[in-house]
């Protein structure tokens, strides 16, 4: 497993199109590094637990930029299906929405790839449904006891690239350091 890296207090936020973006006619992916509550899209995407409790990262942290609201108006509307949506309003963040998708049934449980697969597919589901044109994708599925997070990001990555929709699409990968800054990276280049 390799040591988180923060990214130095003096490095400047950015969008990482100069180093790794992807594109064709319906989808542009793009890392960015910008802070969480920063990023200005119709909606981030919230990993999450089919009971809908956000006690681990990175629901723990959207809850807290967010505020409590949005997980007391998720919580209302589950068990979620691994492979399901449920849209919620942004609440302090300047995303106006959060996609919650569960990637795992319990809190801090097992993920396996064919969830985060399941869990973007849902993203992507739900977008079209609200014609949302920008997302943040904040790396899923490899915490505590998930998967690799090469894993994850190609696993994500993988399921962007294949959307075709009506509406261009803009994704920003959330890289929160530099080792998600180099997975997704990795990803977008085909590097195994």
């Amino acid at each position: 497993m390799r040591q988180s890296r923060r990214l130095p207090r003096s490095s400047t936020p950015c969008l990482r199109s100069d180093v790794a973006a992807d594109s064709h006619d319906s989808i542009e992916i793009q890392i960015s590094t910008l802070p969480w509550d920063q990023i200005e899209v119709d909606a981030f995407v919230c990993p999450t637990n089919s009971q809908g409790i956000m006690s681990h990262f990175p629901a723990s942290r959207l809850k807290q930029l967010a505020g409590p609201v949005v997980e007391q108006r998720l919580r209302g509307h589950t068990p979620l299906a691994i492979g399901a949506a449920f849209v919620t309003e942004g609440g302090r963040l300047k995303a106006k929405h959060l996609i919650h998708v569960p990637n795992t049934e319990t809190p801090g449980g097992r993920v396996q790839v064919e969830d985060v697969l399941r869990a973007t597919s849902a993203v992507i589901v739900a977008s079209k449904a609200k014609g949302f044109k920008s997302l943040a994708i904040p790396l899923m599925g490899a915490f505590d006891d998930g998967i690799p997070a090469e894993e994850a990001a190609r696993a994500i990555h993988s399921e962007f690239k294949s959307y075709r929709g009506d509406l261009p699409l803009k994704v920003f990968l959330m890289a929160k350091d530099t080792n998600d800054i180099e997975v997704f990276e990795m990803a977008m280049q085909g590097i195994s």
